[in-house]
């Protein structure tokens, strides 16, 4: 599992992820154009990386010090993890696989969707219009209004934000409610 700090900075790494890609790209150079494309990267990746050391770094000092370890010491085992996993994926090149998806992707996906249900919803009220495009830098901007038309009645801000966000909420999840199905999700 990876951390990151508020910055986005990543933690810590696994150079040996690195040093089994290389050998990946290396290896696969020297394969037909048409096996090349049925072999799947991250499986041979995730076959070779299941038989050898990890070499984790948290700094770029670290990353070079594991990085020159991986190729002095494990070289020949990485060359041979990565010749078995793609003798092993070859067996079955074509086999359906259904990759892990993050729960971050996922959810940005999700929030993705529920924008442009929103667009759909906000352009069929009228709020809209057909050409214009919603998205996350303009959605104050086109909801701020929807909140403005409720200043003519006597509640306060906080009560006019939370009816106006209210109608278009219920309307989007009542939307997703009925479209979205996570056996629907890219595969």
């Amino acid at each position: 599992m990876n951390y990151y700090v508020n910055r986005g900075a990543k933690l810590h790494i696994n150079i040996m992820e690195l040093l089994v890609q290389e050998e990946i790209d290396k290896q696969l150079k020297y394969y037909p154009e048409k096996i090349k494309k049925y072999i799947n990267k991250v499986e041979v990746a995730t076959y070779a990386l299941n038989r050898l050391p990890a070499l984790y770094a948290s700094s770029l000092v670290g990353k070079e010090h594991q990085k020159r370890i991986g190729q002095q010491q494990y070289k020949e085992q990485i060359t041979s993890a990565v010749r078995r996993a793609l003798a092993a994926i070859e067996r079955d090149p074509i086999k359906k696989v259904v990759p892990l998806v993050s729960e971050d992707y996922t959810k940005q996906e999700l929030a993705k969707k529920s924008l442009s249900k929103l667009e759909i919803i906000l352009k069929q009220k009228g709020i809209i219009s057909n050409s214009q495009k919603l998205s996350w830098e303009n959605l104050y901007r086109v909801l701020y209004p929807l909140v403005a038309r409720f200043k003519s009645k006597n509640i306060s801000k906080e009560d006019q934000e939370f009816a106006a966000l209210t109608s278009v909420s219920s309307q989007l999840n009542s939307e997703l409610s009925r479209g979205y199905k996570p056996s629907q999700r890219r595969r």
